[in-house]
């Protein structure tokens, strides 16, 4: 997907790749440190600002966000 910027054409496929390992780490610190801590708040700023430019470039601020699974559960 393509998106026009006032410099040019973002290729945001590339970018929400990165920004999916950036929003990962970002989860992996906040799974790690003490709640409430300066490390989990600032953890929790970052995947907030990737939501944030998630939103700009793919309309969907829950773009990295976990889906339910898409199999149908077993009976």
């Amino acid at each position: 997907m393509l998106r026009r910027s006032g410099r040019g054409t973002i290729k945001s496929d590339p970018a929400l790749e990165k920004l999916s390992n950036g929003r990962a780490g970002a989860v992996q610190v906040m799974r790690e440190a003490k709640i409430g801590s300066p490390e989990y708040k600032s953890a929790g700023y970052v995947a907030d600002a990737i939501d944030d430019l998630a939103e700009k470039l793919t309309g969907d601020r829950t773009h990295f966000h976990t889906r339910p699974a898409s199999t149908a559960p077993k009976r």
